[in-house]
């Protein structure tokens, strides 16, 4: 299971949990929204991190996999 994230997305995440905390203590429906618009963006941002390791998880995986040996649809006849 994939659970490293970098500092950067987990302070995106951090950031983003800040804004719908104000998001909720508003009174404001344009202020909400606006807080929850950023909670978004912060998420989003968070993502933009997180997807190079993502991708660096399943290349590592797919390389071990090759290792190993073939799977199981390499082995079906033509």
């Amino acid at each position: 299971m994939f659970v490293s994230v970098s500092r950067e997305a987990s302070e995106c995440r951090l950031y983003a949990e800040q804004c719908a905390d104000r998001a909720r203590l508003q009174s404001d429906p344009k202020l909400r929204q606006d807080f929850l618009d950023m909670e978004q963006r912060w998420l989003s941002l968070a993502r933009c991190y997180e997807f190079p390791e993502r991708l660096e998880y399943l290349s590592a995986i797919e390389a071990s996999s090759a290792s190993i040996g073939p799977t199981r649809a390499s082995l079906r006849p033509p």
